[in-house]
């Protein structure tokens, strides 16, 4: 029987058959289906049809919109998405172009910041040049109704990083001996640790450091000086200049010794957005489903590049909440208790946590070209595409899209599609490597064990493909349930994997009956993960992945990643990811994963995260707080305990664990780069 759901925004197509997986496919963008959908709607409807289009059923499908859409400059125009091109003769600090960016231009007075004056300084951004703001001491009959005042900056938020190639502002018309002769221009991109608007609170951030009217006063540190000028002798300020990204722009007056005014401030740009980030919200497919393969279409010009990311689960929301409670420990708490404690600025009284036990973390980058369709073959055979690399059974899943343009060329995504199955291979499929730990790029010998959990409904597997990187040397032995099977199904040994054939595995008599691979294979990077995948011969385009995880008591090591050693007995596991980060703003490797299992630890024990620089001074403390047996998650984003950006170079993160017997450390290095 051939059943096809059509959503909203999307679609999914099942083949059902009693010889052949239940198929499913997932698509995104093209024709008929959005992508805005994906940050922007909480729900979306599908229906079931029969081969005639008769609609069997009606259903929903939710989308968790609360992490979606963050930081975003996309155009959606055909249904695709690329960064938004800024056209060179559109004035960006118009205030009906601020608004549709969410930005603002702030003043600073000598009363300081307030909504009304806010107010009265839009006139500065209306697009009209009779209108304007004056500094004058005595006010003739013919400037009543102006804004007179003392002004110490201007300060305009874009709303989001743009390639900005000039800044122009004036006089009225008839007042240019107003203009002003001594001025400084400050600017910076998303990597200011500003806040949007003035009163907002956020951690690590804080508002902009308003700046005396004196010649020798400091501007706010954090900002790029563009220009300063003490002889100005221009009634207009044009400044021009090769494009910027930047999305703060601070105009200040520098002591003026007499009247001035300013009418308009004019911004212009050019090119497309450099740095864009679409995330979609959180699908919920309504069931656990295995993911196969994912493939799109687009393009990505020289000098461009397009980075994707996934990332499965089975909760609707990837964090956990905390609170510190009456005893002084955090305790989780929903989301809306953290939300009003956040709200209100109680930052030192709250955490927030990734859910590494129910969600994987964002995958690897998918290479482009790997996925890209191709148009010679069959869309329906899956022949072309890539392996989805997040887990699976899970009933969530994630994109994240980085797109980077260079002027006039930028990435497009126009659509993707994903290939899975409603009714998966196994419950779950648990695989471990042995041994975790090298120490030299000769040949190793690994063994490999997968333990499938196999219930009623599950259509089994007869293959087992796991990725190496390079070739092995050899492959010495593949048991099923203790018993050599190579005889009879030689492998096959490509260039980057090893494919392992054996009778099929099925439910419930299969359960849990161990796959056991001898091979020998070199390690060329650090923590390189033999990733693997179990399917169908039937249908070798429905792939479910290995999750890491005990498929044996005979080894310890629970992982598929190779690692180089790590000592505790107690403390173990301990890795940063990745190694190296930049923590620049463009939504692409801005934090570092400090991830480490605690073993064999009965009662709460004091375990406390912390980064220090290499003369040993403590440049941030990311947890101290009572825990138990278990794996854990700490972040890091490259800021200092004032919320500073630390300077690039290597780092130490130490994790210390109390216990009856003493403390017990482990650390590694990271390094920052920009």
């Amino acid at each position: 029987m051939l059943r096809r759901i059509f959503l909203l925004g999307m679609s999914l197509t099942l083949a059902l058959s009693s010889s052949l997986w239940a198929r499913a496919e997932f698509h995104l963008g093209g024709t008929g289906n959005s992508w805005q959908g994906l940050i922007t709607d909480a729900e979306a409807t599908y229906q079931v049809v029969d081969l005639e289009g008769n609609v069997l059923s009606t259903q929903s499908i939710t989308i968790g919109t609360q992490v979606a859409g963050v930081d975003t400059m996309i155009d959606y125009a055909d249904n695709s998405i690329r960064p938004v091109w800024i056209e060179p003769g559109v004035n960006l600090a118009r205030d009906i172009s601020l608004q549709e960016r969410d930005g603002h231009l702030f003043p600073s007075e000598s009363t300081g910041y307030t909504r009304e004056a806010a107010k009265e300084f839009q006139v500065l951004i209306d697009g009209d040049s009779t209108t304007g703001v004056l500094k004058r001491v005595d006010i003739p009959p013919r400037l009543a109704g102006f804004n007179i005042g003392y002004i110490k900056n201007l300060f305009i938020n874009l709303g989001a990083e743009l390639p900005i190639t000039r800044i122009l502002f004036y006089p009225r018309p008839g007042f240019e001996e107003n203009y002003l002769a001594w001025y400084e221009v400050g600017v910076a991109g998303n990597e200011a640790p500003f806040v949007a608007a003035p009163g907002l609170r956020e951690p690590g951030k804080r508002w902009y450091r308003d700046v005396d009217r004196s010649l020798t006063a400091v501007n706010d540190p954090d900002l790029d000086i563009l220009a300063r000028n003490t002889e100005n002798l221009n009634v207009a300020v044009d400044l021009q200049f090769a494009a910027r990204d930047l999305r703060w722009i601070a105009i200040r007056p520098i002591n003026p010794e007499r009247n001035w005014e300013i009418a308009e401030v004019e911004i212009y740009g050019e090119g497309f957005v450099s740095r864009t980030h679409y995330v979609s919200g959180v699908l919920d497919f309504g069931r656990p489903v295995a993911w196969s393969k994912i493939r799109w279409e687009g393009e990505t010009p020289e000098g461009t590049r397009l980075v994707m990311r996934t990332r499965s689960g089975n909760t609707a929301q990837p964090n956990v909440f905390w609170k510190r409670g009456s005893t002084g420990s955090f305790e989780v708490v929903s989301q809306s208790d953290y939300t009003l404690s956040y709200q209100a600025g109680s930052f030192s009284q709250i955490q927030a946590t990734y859910d590494a036990e129910n969600w994987s973390f964002w995958s690897s980058p998918y290479d482009f070209e790997a996925g890209l369709r191709d148009p010679s073959t069959e869309a329906a055979a899956w022949e072309d595409g890539t392996e989805l690399l997040s887990p699976g059974p899970s009933r969530f899943l994630q994109f994240d899209i980085a797109m980077f343009a260079a002027g006039d060329q930028a990435p497009r995504f126009d659509n993707l599609s994903v290939l899975f199955a409603e009714e998966p291979s196994a419950q779950s499929v648990i695989g471990e490597v042995w041994p975790v730990e090298t120490q030299n790029f000769e040949p190793q010998a690994f063994t490999y064990v997968v333990r499938p959990i196999l219930e009623a409904g599950d259509r089994g597997f007869d293959r087992l493909e796991i990725f190496t990187q390079i070739p092995v040397e050899a492959v010495h032995s593949v048991l099923v349930d203790g018993e050599e099977v190579m005889d009879s199904f030689p492998p096959r040994i490509e260039a980057d994997r090893i494919v392992l054939s054996f009778d099929p595995l099925q439910a419930p008599q299969d359960n849990e009956k161990r796959i056991e691979v001898q091979f020998d294979a070199r390690v060329l990077r650090f923590g390189a993960e033999f990733t693997g995948w179990v399917y169908n011969s039937e249908e070798p385009e429905l792939k479910q992945q290995v999750r890491a995880g005990n498929a044996t008591f005979r080894f310890a090591g629970d992982v598929l990643s190779v690692n180089t050693p790590v000592g505790g007995q107690l403390l173990r596991r301990l890795q940063a990811q990745p190694a190296a980060f930049t923590p620049n703003g463009d939504g692409v490797n801005d934090e570092v994963t400090i991830t480490y299992d605690l073993r064999n630890i009965e009662a709460p024990r004091q375990i406390s995260v912390k980064v220090f620089d290499l003369s040993g001074r403590l440049v941030r403390e990311l947890m101290d707080t009572p825990a138990r047996s278990g794996s854990f998650v700490s972040m890091w984003n490259g800021r200092n305990g004032a919320g500073e950006l630390v300077a690039p170079g290597i780092y130490f993160y130490r994790v210390d664990l109390g216990t009856d017997k003493g403390d017990e450390v482990a650390s590694g290095a990271l390094t920052v780069v920009y």
